[in-house]
């Protein structure tokens, strides 16, 4: 029995070692959740703009080509769960702010809390941006290691990706995002149905999120601070292969949100004919060139529309 116990202690110290480095990488290596974390309640806590989003958002709103100080908060899979939490986490830590930016892709209303996008980053907002994180439980043992909310592959990636980059970061001090010319897809036709699949979840139940919508309209007509509900700018072929139906019943709630909230502005964007397909790296994102269009676009809707000391 002795020599049993003995092997179960070697089997478990290489297991133990590697669990520990892994989960010691993530308590001090930073990440585009701890960086955003700090920039707003550091350098950015004096923002007057705040941008919310998944990556549409992330690598489509570039707060350089914002007047005011903007803060782009947005990141890779960020549902409207998460924008709230980030939402009510900060708002009354901005003195400044007098605009919150929403943007609406084609999921957004329709997406589920705790789905497979929510697999392991809800352990990353709840530890590294430090929110309160309902749909994670108490008694879930990932809360409490990050090292055991992501697969170990996907952990050595990040861990090679430090190692020859010297960082996890990948936005700019501003929160947007990094890319370049190595990003943009040269076919997008051939993406397009790809892209089009992944984002079909089918479902056309926008209750949930569209109350989530409000609540962030209602605390901002108490601050005096403006609400736009923005949809950003997609590729012809990919918005023309989209569900009509559901396109159909986006832009009638998030313009009957606009009808009946004061100071809330319904911008769609995803066919503006001032967007090309050179604005656009694949079906779904902007370049940098069309981050800036649309930024400065953005930016003079919001310049017009509030009162500014």
């Amino acid at each position: 029995m002795r020599g049993l116990y003995k092997k179960i202690i070697l089997f478990l110290i290489p297991v133990l070692l590697v669990w520990g480095g892994v989960e010691y990488f993530y308590r001090t290596t930073e990440t585009n959740y701890t960086f955003k974390h700090e920039q707003i309640v550091g350098d950015y806590k004096e923002s007057a703009v705040l941008l919310f989003g998944n990556s549409h958002a992330l690598y489509g709103l570039n707060p350089d080509y914002f007047s005011p100080k903007t803060f782009n908060i947005a990141n890779v899979s960020q549902s409207l769960y998460f924008d709230e939490l980030l939402f009510n986490k900060h708002v009354d830590r901005l003195p400044n702010l007098k605009a919150v930016v929403l943007t609406i892709s084609y999921f957004s209303l329709s997406q589920e809390d705790n789905t497979s996008e929510d697999l392991w980053r809800k352990y990353f907002y709840q530890n590294q941006m430090q929110l309160k994180v309902p749909i994670v439980s108490n008694y879930d043992v990932k809360k409490y290691s990050l090292a055991l909310a992501r697969r170990f592959n996907k952990s050595v990636e990040m861990i090679h990706e430090y190692i020859e980059n010297g960082t996890n970061v990948t936005c700019h001090e501003n929160g947007y995002g990094f890319q370049d010319a190595s990003d943009i897809v040269e076919d997008k036709e051939q993406i397009t149905p790809i892209i089009v699949n992944k984002h079909e979840d089918g479902l056309i139940d926008f209750e949930t999120n569209t109350q989530r919508l409000q609540r962030i309209i209602t605390a901002c007509k108490q601050r005096n601070i403006m609400v736009f509900l923005v949809e950003m700018p997609v590729y012809k072929a990919y918005y023309e292969a989209l569900n009509s139906d559901k396109k159909e019943k986006i832009v009638t709630t998030l313009a009957k949100l606009q009808s009946e909230n004061e100071d809330v502005i319904y911008i769609k964007l995803s066919q503006d004919p001032r967007f090309n397909s050179d604005d656009l790296r694949d079906a779904d994102h902007l370049t940098n060139e069309g981050a800036k269009k649309c930024s400065q676009l953005l930016n003079k809707i919001i310049m017009e529309k509030i009162q500014w000391d």
